[in-house]
């Protein structure tokens, strides 16, 4: 896949409850994150945690293609505040910030609920950028090194 050089060529970003999604979306939802997390991360772990069936979805599309994804677990699915989860862009996509457009919008969505996120260790000034503060780490989970990051998330972004 080709990337234009600006950001107008894709889909605005598309919120979706699991419900909404449609099977082609599902499908390109765990390819995309199988992509990225098994196969170029190398992370040995099971991707379906059944979380997803609460959660809500952000993608932003190209040419009906799922390029960059996240979901928004509800609180106390995974930590007593909403979490974000599953951050994830196509590599051939990358380096167009369309992952800090996905978590601005979904954390605006909730302006004024605290955010919680085990986030992987090289990404923690890209997290601390948008608010997050370090409260825990760094730690190993899934054999990588992570921090817990918490956003008061009082203001929009």
């Amino acid at each position: 896949m080709e990337h234009p050089g600006y950001l107008n060529m894709f889909s605005d970003v598309i919120k979706k409850s699991f419900n909404e999604l449609t099977l082609e979306e599902l499908y390109q939802i765990l390819d995309l994150r199988n992509i990225v997390f098994i196969m170029e991360q190398k992370i040995n772990y099971v991707d379906t945690d059944f979380k997803d069936q609460y959660c809500m979805h952000y993608m932003i599309k190209h040419h009906d293609h799922i390029i960059a994804y996240l979901r928004v677990v509800p609180k106390g699915k995974k930590f007593n505040e909403y979490a974000l989860s599953r951050v994830v862009s196509h590599p051939q996509y990358r380096g167009l910030k369309l992952g800090e457009k996905l978590v601005k919008i979904a954390m605006n969505d909730y302006i004024g609920e605290p955010f919680r996120i085990s986030g992987q260790a090289y990404l923690r000034a890209f997290y601390e950028r948008l608010g997050f503060e370090v409260v825990k780490g760094p730690y190993i989970e899934e054999d990588i090194l992570h921090y817990e990051m918490v956003s008061k998330n009082l203001e929009s972004l």
